[in-house]
């Protein structure tokens, strides 16, 4: 059997910054609607006994008790005469009794990293916690408390956001501004809309009206002062990365540019795309007419900090950075829908030549390759170009586990070996069979034993195993979330 290309090049970019070991890291786990915590050694820190839970902040996490309550009328005997196929009452039963549920709020407190509950559960709803405080809904209106459960910020707000900076979004009647962790309303509220303050700048949004769009808002960008420091002229993108912002003009062409924080132009909007910033390089793409075809095509390069084009634009696909290099492709006459590639380093001196029919970084070491000498087959290659492992002629596929893990299948599925990481990951694939891989992070890899039955893989309950091959948490949840430092600030 076979595995088809596209299930082959499914597959994306990751560039995952682990946290240190010491650091304490606890995953969600649900089982028979009831969720609580394990950590990384498997062990259940917080027992599941919550109808809910949230995200974790200063070594605290919102849990709910009766999210889902009964109705009024719990307990219903239901006639298969008026049940509809979509009813989970079976039809050869003269009658069943049914628990009907409907969701509800239930209430929130906290719990901290041993499982007790620290906050009592008593409110409407919650945020998480950052900078040691934490938004809370009483009454239908937002205020704060502090990691000890009191009340510092009476909650008097319509719409709150997390604190940072030592500031905090809230809203009344649709006007935004910012408190301090004080509670005194240090800027205004004034603004349509606002977002959190990062590295010392935030995005607000002033009340506008365009002539030329249906806008009825522009962006400008304020300092922890709550001065402004971009022109009304300017109309910022929520795009912030190494310091720089992209704009739009409010009244110009639908084209980006890039500012600086002092509200000075890097480079003028003439950009259709501009990405985030990889390596010290952002993807930027134009249209371009094509002279033989008479169409517009995407033409990409790539620009760095100071807005130079490193990398000319006129590139017919372009991927951002990765581990300093990336995949590009260019344009040729050929009239068959397929591109030759190459493979750049951030200079824009190619690695490899455009002699690849597809290339897909995994990691710095590895790559899913087609050439274009061999298209009929699919291959692992290094950075150099050399032939690791052949997919098609030894029948594997390749799965995309996330965070930079790949793992080799056989055709049924089952896992052969791991490829990334920039390292060479010792397998026992005699160890592995009827397991099906599903996600990795933080050293583990969630799994279902399929081994026994023919059911839906959906029923299969799921466990972790480490990159050694032990199994750490036995196949027992119906889910387990990533693992969230507990300690996590923004």
């Amino acid at each position: 059997m076979k595995f088809p290309l596209l299930l082959l090049l499914l597959i994306g970019y990751y560039s995952v910054a682990f946290a240190q070991k010491e650091k304490k890291h606890l995953a969600l786990v649900r089982l028979d609607g009831k969720c609580g915590f394990i950590d990384a050694f498997g062990r259940e820190v917080i027992p599941l006994v919550y109808d809910d839970a949230g995200s974790w902040g200063n070594n605290l996490v919102p849990v709910n008790i009766g999210k889902y309550v009964p109705d009024a009328a719990p307990v219903l005997l239901v006639s298969p005469s008026n049940v509809s196929p979509k009813d989970s009452v079976k039809r050869n039963e003269q009658y069943k009794t049914v628990d009907i549920k409907k969701e509800g709020m239930g209430k929130w407190g906290y719990c901290d990293t041993s499982g007790a509950l620290v906050i009592p559960v008593q409110f409407t709803n919650t945020t998480f916690f950052n900078e040691g405080i934490a938004g809370v809904e009483i009454n239908g209106k937002w205020g704060f408390i502090n990691t000890s459960g009191k009340i510092v910020v009476q909650p008097v707000y319509d719409k709150i956001g997390h604190f940072s900076q030592g500031l905090a979004v809230v809203a009344k009647n649709d006007l935004y501004g910012y408190i301090n962790l004080k509670g005194e309303e240090v800027i205004k509220l004034q603004y349509a809309n606002a977002k959190a303050f990062e590295n010392g700048f935030a995005q607000v949004w002033e009340k506008y009206t365009s002539k030329k769009y249906n806008k009825s808002s522009i962006g400008r960008i304020i300092n922890l002062k709550g001065e402004i420091v971009t022109d009304a002229k300017y109309d910022i993108d929520d795009t912030f990365s190494n310091g720089l912002f992209s704009f739009w003009l409010p009244e110009g062409e639908l084209l980006l540019g890039l500012m600086n924080t002092k509200g000075q132009m890097v480079t003028s909007p003439i950009y259709k795309e501009i990405s985030s910033f990889n390596n010290g390089l952002a993807r930027v793409m134009v249209y371009k007419e094509d002279k033989n075809f008479k169409e517009f095509y995407p033409n990409y390069g790539y620009v760095n900090t100071s807005g130079k084009e490193v990398v000319k634009l006129g590139l017919a696909k372009a991927t951002e950075f990765y581990d300093g290099m990336a995949v590009v492709a260019r344009f040729d006459n050929k009239d068959d829908g397929e591109l030759d590639h190459a493979l750049i380093n951030t200079k824009g001196e190619f690695v490899l030549g455009y002699n690849w029919k597809q290339l897909v970084l995994l990691d710095s070491k590895h790559l899913l390759a087609i050439s274009v000498k061999n298209p009929g087959e699919t291959l692992i290659i290094n950075a150099q170009g050399k032939k690791i492992l052949s997919l098609e002629k030894e029948d594997k596929g390749l799965a995309d586990l996330g965070n930079g893990l790949f793992a080799l299948m056989n055709a049924g599925g089952e896992p052969l070996g791991l490829v990334g990481l920039n390292k060479q990951i010792p397998f026992d694939a005699s160890q592995n069979k009827g397991r099906k891989y599903m996600s990795y992070q933080f050293g583990l890899i969630q799994f279902r034993d399929i081994s026994n039955s023919n059911e839906q893989l959906s029923h299969f309950k799921i466990g972790l195993i480490n990159l050694k091959g032990n199994v750490v948490v036995k196949p027992k949840y119906d889910e387990i979330s990533n693992f969230e430092p507990t300690d996590n600030t923004l």
